[in-house]
C-alpha cells in the first residue's frame, strides 16, 4: 500500500541561497543565513534551516530549485503606478532640467502636467492601452514585481477611465503579475471643465459604473489646494466608500492641506507622496493603521525640495511603503532601484528600504495577510537575485540583480543563475 507522502505532489525546496530574506515580523529583515524554502503548489509551506524544512517535510518528495548562491527575497510589491498610458512627458523634463517652472512652461509655451496625458489617452481603445503598456510590465516583472498597484485617471472621462480599468484587468491576464486596480477619476481637473460639474460626473457616473462593474478596489483623489481641497477629497471619498470601494489618496506633494489627516480619519488604506507630511500627521496615520507611501524615484526626477523624511516616519511609528510611481513623467520600472533611491535620497536603511518594497508595500494594498513576506501559508511569491546579500542589490544602481521570479510557486522568469559572490 502507497503512504500518504507517495499520493502527495513533491515539494519544491529552494536550496544554495546565500541568505533567505522573509521580510517576516515587525522589524529587520528576517535573515536566514543559508536559509531553504519549501513551496507547495501556491504556497510556503515551510522556511528556515535546511535541517528545520527537511524535518517539516518527512518523508515527501522533492524537486530541488537551486539558487545558486544569490540572496532569496520575497517579490517586490509596487503599491502606486500608473503603468496604464501613452506617450510621455519628456519636453516638460528636459525643459525643467533647463530651470523652468511653471510659469515659464507657459511663457515658453510647453505643455505639461496631467493634461499633456490627457491628449495622448483620452480616445485610446483597450486594446491600444494594453499594447502601450505590456512591454513596461514585461519589464517590471522581470525586474522582480510580482505585484502592483495601478490607477486610471489619464483621460479624465468615465469612459476614458473605464476603458484604462479594463486594460489592467486584461495585462493581468497576458503577463503572470497580480494587478490591484485605483479608480483615481479625481486626478486633475480637465481643461475647460468646471469643479462642479466635473466633481458630478465622479460622483453619479464614474464611481457608479466602476462598481457596479467590479473594476477597481480602491477610490483614489490628489488632494491639492490646485487640484481637489479637502471638502471636495470627502466628497469624493464618501460616495466611493458608500460604494464598496477602499480609500487611498496622493497628500502632501506640494503642500500640506491636512489631507494625512482625513485619510486617517476616512480609514485609508494608504497615504500617498507625504512629502511636506509632518510627524504629528505621521501619528495620525499610524494610530489609524494607515500606510504612508513614499517615491524616492519620482522625488529624483522632479528634484523634490522635500523628500519624505525618515526621522518623522522612524519617531511617528508609521509603516512606511515604497512605490516607483510609475508614470508618464516618472519612467521607473525597477523596484530594485526604488530600494536604492529609499536609502540615497530618503536616507533609508537597507532593511526599511526592503521592507517598504515588500511587506510595507503589501499592507499598502490591504494585501500583507498573503504576500510581502516569506512565511509559511503565504503566496510563493519569491525573487532569487544574482548577488548573495540583498544589500547589494540595493547598491547596485541600475543594474537588474533578479536571477529568477516565481509567482505562485511557478518559476515564471529565468535569466540564469546566479552570478559568482563578489
Amino acid at each position: 500500500m502507497n503512504s500518504r507522502a507517495d499520493t502527495l505532489a513533491p515539494v519544491t525546496l529552494i536550496t544554495g541561497a546565500a541568505q533567505v530574506v522573509t521580510c517576516a515580523g515587525r522589524h529587520g529583515v528576517g535573515l536566514i543565513e543559508n536559509g531553504v524554502i519549501a513551496i507547495e503548489d501556491e504556497t510556503i509551506l515551510a522556511v528556515g534551516s535546511r535541517d528545520d524544512v527537511m524535518s517539516a517535510l518527512g518523508d515527501r518528495g522533492i524537486q530541488p530549485l537551486d539558487a545558486n548562491g544569490g540572496a532569496v527575497i520575497p517579490g517586490y510589491v509596487d503599491c502606486h503606478t500608473h503603468l496604464i498610458f501613452a506617450g510621455d512627458r519628456r519636453h516638460e523634463y528636459f525643459a525643467r532640467m533647463r530651470g523652468l517652472d511653471d510659469a515659464g512652461l507657459r511663457a515658453a509655451g510647453i505643455p505639461f502636467d496631467v493634461p499633456v496625458s490627457i491628449a495622448a489617452n483620452r480616445e485610446l481603445s483597450v486594446d491600444e492601452l494594453v499594447n502601450a503598456s505590456l512591454p513596461r510590465l514585461r519589464r517590471m516583472l522581470e525586474s522582480g514585481t510580482t505585484t502592483l498597484e495601478t490607477k486610471s485617471g489619464y483621460g479624465l472621462t468615465p469612459d476614458s477611465d473605464i476603458r484604462s480599468l479594463r486594460a489592467a484587468r486584461r495585462l493581468a491576464e497576458l503577463l503572470p503579475v497580480e494587478i490591484v486596480s485605483s479608480y483615481l477619476g479625481a486626478h486633475v481637473l480637465p481643461p475647460g471643465a468646471t469643479k462642479e460639474r466635473f466633481l458630478d460626473e465622479i460622483l453619479n457616473e464614474g464611481l457608479p459604473q466602476v462598481s457596479s462593474q467590479g473594476l477597481a478596489e480602491f477610490c483614489d483623489v490628489y488632494c491639492d489646494p490646485h487640484v481637489f481641497d479637502l471638502k471636495e477629497t470627502e466628497r469624493v471619498l464618501r460616495r466611493a466608500s458608500d460604494l464598496g470601494l477602499r480609500l487611498k489618496l496622493h497628500v502632501d506633494a506640494k503642500n500640506n492641506i491636512g489631507g494625512t489627516r482625513l485619510a486617517a480619519e476616512m480609514g485609508a488604506v494608504s497615504c500617498d507622496h507625504v512629502n511636506h507630511t509632518t510627524t504629528a500627521d505621521f501619528r495620525a496615520l499610524a494610530d489609524a493603521g494607515t500606510v504612508a507611501v513614499t517615491f524616492p524615484g519620482f522625488d529624483f526626477i522632479v528634484n523634490h525640495s522635500s523628500p519624505t523624511s525618515i526621522q518623522a516616519v522612524r519617531d511617528s511609528g508609521v509603516t512606511l511603503a515604497l512605490g516607483t510611481d510609475q508614470c508618464p513623467v516618472c519612467w521607473l520600472e525597477s523596484m530594485q532601484l526604488a530600494v536604492a533611491l529609499g536609502c540615497r535620497i530618503n536616507r533609508m536603511t537597507p532593511e526599511e528600504s526592503l521592507r517598504g518594497a515588500t511587506i510595507h508595500a503589501a499592507a499598502a494594498l490591504g494585501l500583507a495577510h498573503r504576500i510581502g513576506s516569506l512565511e509559511p501559508g503565504k503566496q510563493a511569491d519569491i525573487v532569487i537575485l544574482d548577488v548573495p546579500s540583498f544589500e547589494q542589490a540595493a547598491f547596485r544602481f541600475a543594474t537588474n540583480s533578479v536571477a529568477k521570479v516565481i509567482k505562485k510557486g511557478r518559476v515564471v522568469v529565468d535569466r540564469g543563475a546566479a552570478a559568482p559572490p563578489g
